[in-house]
């Protein structure tokens, strides 16, 4: 169809050719290129329609399409009981054949939306770094959008673990955004008990971040490997202080990583920790709030869960709490059947601390499980407790 409307597009302009209306003197000449000239107007006009048309038709097929999805979850919800009085909205379009050929081109013609980034990720990842330099071995751990796996660099045999980032399922701003704040700060960091970024790069189908390979145990690993899934005191306080001062160096950087757990904390053979996952992390100025929901539900703060504006260092250090307490207690704190109930019982805040355990540990698991966020617990109030310098040494001779 749409071939013969451009043939008889070529017929009306050879016509217009063949006419010449100044030469016409007569009447009958007169009424001949009358008639020609309404012609092509009548098709320019046919043409004008057409096109108006067909963009009606197209919203309206978006308009019935969307109601019938609705229709389509109603009818499939057993919840909802319909009865002779209940009316589904059937979609109905009638399109020709010329018309369903013109939006089918049209719909080709419209760009497909790109997602698109404030920053240039060239600026974060290393272009002379090639993901082919390295060889991709076992998983290591596997995210909504994420996978980490073991890789080997080819020339230097040198182990790394590699964070692989799908593009096709990033599938907004927002998450790219979050990627690339990722590769902004692990650039930024440089401590013992934190991963290390060697490499950031960027191909076709993924973003890939190439860190150093520590081991595949995380704490939440070992301590599930351990009698009643529990450190000892003195071992796990040692564990505590080197991830404190972990947390120590970020905030003293403005930097929040807004999802400790024992799962983001890998152990060495001679319980060296590194932390790890920088995934939720976010660079804020002093005392700033923000009022972003994210993180793992058990390590949650009270002002987290209540979904106010809160400050992010102060969750970590409820959390820095709540990772204490398990490692020493075998459970956390609080408890519910399910999110809901948790929450309730984080914003009850009801601690139980064993009568007979040593106050030194107690008064710093309170410090750090304050509800009221001005009395909780600063990263250096933890710190300075003599309880780890006593640990460490305590510990380092056993």
């Amino acid at each position: 169809m749409k071939h013969t409307l451009k043939n008889q597009n070529n017929i009306s302009q050879t016509s217009m050719n063949h006419y010449d209306i100044l030469q016409f003197e007569n009447n009958k000449e007169n009424r001949l290129a009358n008639k020609i000239l309404s012609n092509i107007e009548s098709k320019i006009s046919f043409v004008s329609k057409l096109k108006t048309n067909a963009f009606e038709n197209q919203k309206k097929m978006s308009q019935d399409t969307q109601q019938e999805k609705e229709n389509n979850k109603i009818l499939s919800n057993p919840k909802i009981q319909f009865n002779s009085q209940t009316i589904v909205k059937k979609p109905f379009c009638k399109i020709t054949n010329i018309l369903a050929i013109y939006t089918e081109e049209k719909q080709e013609q419209q760009p497909k939306k790109i997602v698109k980034s404030n920053l240039d990720l060239n600026q974060l990842c290393d272009q002379e770094i090639q993901i082919g330099n390295f060889r991709l071995e076992s998983i290591l751990g596997q995210g909504s959008y994420a996978t980490v796996r073991l890789c080997v660099e080819k020339n230097s045999k040198v182990k790394y673990a590699i964070k692989i980032y799908d593009k096709s399922k990033i599938s907004d701003n927002q998450k790219m955004n979050n990627i690339k704040r990722e590769i902004s700060i692990l650039k930024r960091i440089n401590h013992s008990n934190i991963i290390k970024l060697i490499y950031a790069i960027e191909d076709r189908k993924s973003i890939n971040l190439v860190m150093e390979y520590i081991s595949n145990q995380s704490l939440a690993v070992y301590v599930k490997s351990k009698s009643k899934r529990l450190l000892p005191t003195q071992e796990g306080l040692y564990i505590f202080q080197q991830l404190a001062n972990a947390i120590k160096y970020l905030h003293n950087k403005n930097i929040a990583h807004r999802d400790i757990k024992m799962e983001n904390i890998l152990l060495l053979t001679d319980n060296y920790v590194k932390l790890i996952d920088f995934g939720f992390s976010i660079c804020i100025s002093d005392n700033q709030k923000v009022n972003v929901f994210c993180g793992t539900p058990s390590y949650m703060s009270p002002e987290l869960v209540s979904k106010v504006p809160h400050n992010p260092i102060c969750s970590d250090i409820w959390s820095l709490g709540i990772l204490l307490y398990r490692i020493l207690f075998g459970e956390y704190p609080f408890r519910g059947q399910n999110d809901k109930e948790l929450y309730r019982a984080i914003q009850q805040n009801k601690v139980k601390l064993p009568n007979d355990m040593n106050q030194n540990i107690a008064y710093l698991i309170k410090g750090c499980l304050e509800k009221n966020v001005s009395q909780r617990f600063t990263i250096d109030q933890i710190l300075n407790n003599p309880l780890f310098q006593q640990t460490v040494n305590i510990y380092a001779l056993t």
